[in-house]
């Protein structure tokens, strides 16, 4: 009696035979392993592998990624839906000391950025009037920081004063006269 093992290979050899016209040769090194050359899209051939490739001495061989990085990704997206300017605009508004200085950011607040100009408020009128003699070294930091035309202009105020309309009823003119600063 044969054994049912050497029964099944052979009609597996046999099937195999009908279906391509020949057998593999099995003495041969790698006869299992051999899989279909196919063509890549650059028109290659190149072979089709399964599981994770190994190296001579049956480790496996790390596996590297070639993915893009996330600020990569990032980047790509901001530049594609036009945010580099709000963005650059917001760091401006966030980093302001980094930008003027620890004395100057104490006395002064970003108020808002529109249409490239900066609008800056600060504690006293003499505040007011040094930052308007150093706006030309300011928007040079900036154009440095974080690009040229992200902002151009420099729009600063003096503190606002106090409202002196109190209750429903008021009697129009000039009011006070006053600095407040």
């Amino acid at each position: 009696m044969t054994d049912p093992i050497d029964q099944a290979f052979e009609r597996i050899r046999q099937e195999a035979k009908k279906r391509n016209g020949k057998v593999p040769d099995l003495h041969q090194k790698d006869a299992f392993r051999r899989t279909p050359a196919r063509r890549s899209q650059q028109g290659s051939v190149e072979k089709h592998k399964k599981g994770r490739p190994t190296g001579l001495d049956g480790r496996y061989k790390r596996y590297e990624r070639s993915a893009e990085s996330l600020g990569s990704i990032l980047n790509k997206e901001i530049q594609n839906r036009g945010w580099a300017k709000e963005i650059a605009g917001g760091w401006v508004t966030t980093n302001w000391e980094e930008l003027v200085g620890p004395k100057i950011a104490q006395h002064t607040k970003v108020e808002m950025i529109k249409d490239k100009k900066l609008f800056i408020t600060c504690d006293s009128t003499a505040w007011a009037t040094n930052l308007r003699l150093m706006q030309k070294q300011i928007l040079q930091v900036i154009a440095q920081k974080v690009g040229p035309n992200i902002i151009v202009e420099l729009r600063i105020y003096g503190p606002q004063a106090p409202s002196w309309r109190k209750g429903p009823l008021h009697v129009k003119g000039r009011g006070p006269r006053d600095t407040y600063g």
